[in-house]
């Protein structure tokens, strides 16, 4: 016995046909012809037109005609089984999986526990003693801000309203930024004296030299709203300078926009 291809003479779906079956069965439309003529559409299938006709209902226990098995009433089967199972019996579903096949044992949840409670201890080990240290800097710091007012001889209000601070703010891990709101104009000598200024104070808080350029200046950036403009000046290394300073002015609304 041997298995060829063929093509179905009615939907021309492929079809494997066995030579020791006179006649084959086509899966797809349930069409029943020789087998011979299968294999001579599939080998010269030039000029052959597949009519698509529907084909009479065969009955569960004719002979069939197919190289593989065709089981009977798969689907219907399945759909039995299936509406028993849902019932409520005691039958398990097929392939199901409950929530106590995949528990941990109890070794395995003790490790995880113990992993994620050594984690969170080291995070707030390392996270906490710095944030308290940064607070401690950042109170000194705000103390020897009227240093930096009185030097640039800016107007900035240093004045607190329940606690926060109106017109200047200090931010950044190692505070390093230095935000004033000016009620008066400014100048670039008044922001590049402001900046001297906060980086000294800053300085003798941490400890770090004016030698030190990398600790000292560098990454410090000192940013002042006045109501000419916007300065910000940012620190490298090797200091700062008044070419440095980025001046930004607000675009005046125009006519259009007023009445907008």
């Amino acid at each position: 016995m041997a298995i060829e291809q063929g093509i179905c003479k009615n939907c021309g779906s492929l079809l494997m046909v066995s030579t020791a079956d006179e006649m084959c069965e086509c899966v797809f439309c349930d069409c029943v012809f020789p087998g011979a003529e299968a294999i001579e559409i599939f080998n010269n299938p030039d000029g052959v037109e597949f009519p698509n006709l529907p084909q009479p209902k065969r009955e569960k226990a004719a002979v069939r005609h197919v190289a593989t098995p065709v089981f009977e009433n798969v689907v219907e089967q399945a759909v039995k089984v299936d509406r028993a199972q849902t019932k409520e019996t005691k039958v398990e579903k097929l392939f199901e999986i409950s929530p106590d096949d995949i528990k941990a044992p109890s070794k395995v949840k003790k490790i995880v526990g113990i992993s994620t409670a050594a984690a969170v201890a080291v995070v707030l080990a390392i996270s906490v003693p710095l944030c308290v240290l940064r607070y401690s800097h950042r109170k000194a710091i705000r103390k020897d801000l009227s240093v930096v007012i009185e030097s640039s001889k800016m107007e900035v209000s240093l004045e607190t309203e329940d606690g926060y601070a109106k017109n200047y703010k200090l931010d950044g891990q190692t505070n390093k930024e230095l935000t004033l709101v000016a009620a008066k104009e400014v100048d670039n000598s008044q922001v590049l004296l402001a900046f001297e200024s906060f980086c000294q104070i800053r300085g003798e808080e941490y400890g770090y030299s004016s030698d030190d350029g990398a600790h000292y200046y560098d990454g410090v950036v000192l940013k002042v709203y006045a109501p000419n403009g916007r300065f910000t000046l940012e620190g490298n290394k090797d200091g700062a300078k008044e070419d440095q300073i980025e001046f930004y002015v607000p675009e005046e609304e125009s006519e259009a926009d007023e009445k907008d």
